[in-house]
């Protein structure tokens, strides 16, 4: 054969794909695709109308022009991708500033283009297979871009179209094998391919199961993703209203009590999810806390607390900010956020790359674990406290997207404890402005000094004080109204001694201070209940949380409190990406009766048993050769063929493939027949006429009489 021959040969157009089945099942999975990847806010109007409305007209145009030879549809369907691609690089030319995270939505966009164009020429089998894949790739971008459980709908229906594809598209290519001899018992309309039979449902559900089997197997046991630096970094704000008190707090969920007031505020009282810690002045005989709304989305690979700002001076009863006067950061994303005047001092330690996804208006403060090295907002006014609070100069309202980059320090218990020994000194500023307190009760300070008398380091001060809170004390949002002068954490250790998370870490806070431990209070929010899902926390407003900050030597500020449980930041993250799955379920399943599960525990415990018997049985059945199916029995006589003739079936090989093999080795052709009919009868659940059997067992029979 010549090399023109073999070019010809190569390039010689498949034969048009006929089954209608096979084609709508895949227009269905291209579909599902295409529609979840614009759900995640990809494209506009005129995008999501051509792609949807589209894809459908393609698919019936491709089947109805599958025996032309389609050159100019090519050249049309060619500059058609080049207008797309040129549209995708002038959106990112809009967008410049946004670096890889602008190109996300574009590139999407480009993608269901480039499946709307292809789904015009879809004559033969590949073709569609080719189309099949590419919408595995556009659910790989939804999900990507999705940040809750919407796009589990759509994942349900492509997975289902994918399988049922997979399943026609091989009975296609086995109805498509020349039948020996004549085939009279066979009518011509035998639907060998049809939409819905017994042997399709069997299939697809089959395959269906082992997938989410071995999918459910592997999401046990492989690592969560995002444990390494993100790629993009997205940000965007659903409105940009500048705030009248540039540098100021504003928190419009407290309705008449926002400290920025200005039209952003509402004369009503505080929202059901507005939190009082996220104001100027933190009031501990304040009651009542937020529901649980759905506040913000947070995508990290590893917990931590969310905060947003810190007080330092303590009246008895009231926090507040002793120096509020803001200093301005700007620059284009991303910026770099300076070390605060009060975290000079403080170790780094790797990346932790967090996006927040507001859920619901709040704050203008950037919330995000500390201390902040890298910050990818969309707006330029920033504004940043000694602390190291960074409050943004516009309204965070919901949909608001920002990233920020952590640098936190590596704390473990040890590095923690050792540090009072690291030769490093704690700052004047810190111990001036952190140690520093009001005349606190006496019996405060006489119970800080006497639990932490056998304490010899700055940690095991801290533990000590937590374990005698955790064990005197009792965490409650049934709290009794604080007494008009009374102290609230002398109210809080030797009256009521229960409380909510303000009364239990200003204690903390107080008696540290009183043994000389530079200390203060934060709030923000815990890290929320993570979704094994999406991988992202969700955190709710009942999330709302003030705790403990301590200052340690060559460390610098480490959170603290008895009442939450988030790991130190050198105590490593999440082990598997089905990490908290047990427990997300097990709130969000219907609670059962007692008698309902032990007696399904039960059942299912025999079912599984009894399956693993008749296994056993049939399998065993199986080696001794009880039962065995004509297709069995004429491919033990193909592989019998073969051995004889020095050429053994190898474990991996098809019976296509062993039979092509034997050919080439000097074999009857007609072994290649042979091997399709034993496969078609084997898998497709059309058994092979009598006339085809008759035909395979005269070629093995002349194939033995040869060899």
């Amino acid at each position: 054969m010549s090399i023109v021959e073999r070019l010809k040969r190569v390039n010689e157009r498949d034969a048009p794909e006929e089954s209608v089945p096979f084609r709508v099942a895949v227009l269905v999975a291209v579909v599902a695709a295409a529609s979840a990847t614009l759900s995640q806010g990809v494209g506009g109007s005129l995008t999501r109308l051509a792609v949807l409305a589209g894809i459908p007209f393609a698919f019936w145009f491709s089947h109805w022009a599958r025996y032309r030879s389609g050159l100019w549809l090519k050249a049309g369907l060619a500059f058609g991708v080049l207008v797309a691609f040129g549209s995708f690089l002038g959106s990112l030319g809009d967008a410049a500033d946004g670096g890889l995270a602008a190109a996300q939505l574009p590139l999407a966009e480009l993608f269901c283009w480039v499946q709307l164009l292809h789904a015009f020429d879809l004559p033969a089998r590949r073709d569609l297979l080719f189309s099949l894949m590419s919408s595995m790739v556009l659910m790989a971008v939804a999900g990507a871009l999705s940040i809750s459980m919407e796009l589990l709908a759509y994942l349900l229906v492509w997975g289902t179209a994918a399988a049922t594809s997979l399943v026609l598209a091989y009975r296609s290519e086995l109805a498509q094998v020349p039948v020996l001899g004549p085939a009279p018992n066979r009518p011509t309309s035998e639907p060998r391919a049809g939409l819905i039979s017994a042997g399709l449902v069997r299939s697809v559900t089959t395959t269906v199961a082992a997938v989410v089997l071995l999918g459910t197997g592997l999401f046990s046991v492989l690592p969560p993703a995002g444990q390494s630096r993100a790629v993009t970094f997205p940000q965007r704000l659903s409105g940009s209203v500048p705030l009248p008190n540039g540098g100021g707090l504003s928190n419009p969920s407290l309705g008449g009590d926002d400290p920025g007031g200005g039209e952003q505020s509402t004369s009503g009282g505080r929202a059901s999810f507005g939190y009082f810690g996220f104001t100027d002045n933190l009031d501990t005989g304040v009651r009542g806390r937020p529901d649980n709304t759905l506040v913000m989305r947070v995508r990290s690979s590893s917990p931590d607390f969310w905060r947003g700002q810190t007080f330092d001076a303590w009246d008895g009863r009231r926090w507040s900010i002793s120096d509020s006067k803001p200093g301005s950061v700007s620059g284009d994303a991303p910026v770099d956020v300076p070390l605060a005047a009060d975290e000079q001092g403080t170790s780094t330690g790797p990346e932790l790359v967090q996006t927040f996804y507001l859920e619901r208006p709040g704050p203008n403060l950037v919330f995000g674990a500390r201390p902040i090295s890298t910050l990818y907002f969309p707006d330029r006014r920033l504004f940043q406290l000694v602390d190291g609070t960074l409050r943004a100069g516009v309204s965070l309202e919901e949909d608001s997207v920002y990233t920020v980059i952590s640098r936190r320090p590596v704390a473990t218990e040890a590095i923690l404890r050792d540090s009072d020994g690291s030769g490093a000194a704690v700052p004047d500023r810190i111990l001036a402005r952190y140690t520093g307190l009001p005349a606190v009760p006496q019996r405060v300070r006489d119970l800080a000094r006497e639990v932490t008398a056998s304490a010899p380091t700055t940690f095991d001060k801290v533990r000590a004080l937590e374990a005698w809170l955790g064990a005197n004390t009792r965490y409650t949002l049934d709290v009794p109204p604080l007494p008009d002068g009374a102290d609230a954490v002398e109210q809080y250790l030797f009256e009521d001694r229960i409380g909510f998370c303000e009364q239990i870490a200003s204690s903390l806070v107080v008696m540290l201070r009183s043994v000389g431990v530079p200390a203060r209070l934060a709030v923000g929010y815990t890290p929320g209940e993570r979704n094994p899902f999406t991988g992202l926390y969700e955190v709710r407003a009942s999330d709302a949380h003030s705790w403990a900050e301590v200052w340690f030597p060559g460390v610098g500020w480490q959170p603290f409190d008895p009442t939450a449980s988030v790991p130190l930041s050198g105590d490593g993250g999440l082990s598997r990406a089905s990490s908290g799955l047990a427990s997300y379920l097990t709130q969000r399943l219907p609670q059962l009766p007692a008698w309902l599960v032990s007696t399904g525990v039960a059942v299912g415990a025999v079912a599984v048993v009894v399956a693993l018997v008749v296994g056993w049985l049939r399998a065993r059945r199986r080696r001794l050769g009880a039962h065995r199916s004509w297709a069995d029995t004429a491919l033990a006589r193909l592989e019998a063929l073969g051995a004889a003739r020095g050429r053994h079936r190898r474990s991996s090989e098809t019976a296509t493939e062993y039979a092509g093999a034997l050919r080439r080795a000097g074999g009857d052709r007609r072994l290649d027949q042979v091997a399709a009919i034993v496969t078609r009868d084997a898998f497709s659940g059309a058994p092979a006429t009598e006339a085809e059997r008759q035909a395979v067992a005269r070629i093995l029979e002349e194939a033995e009489a040869t060899r």
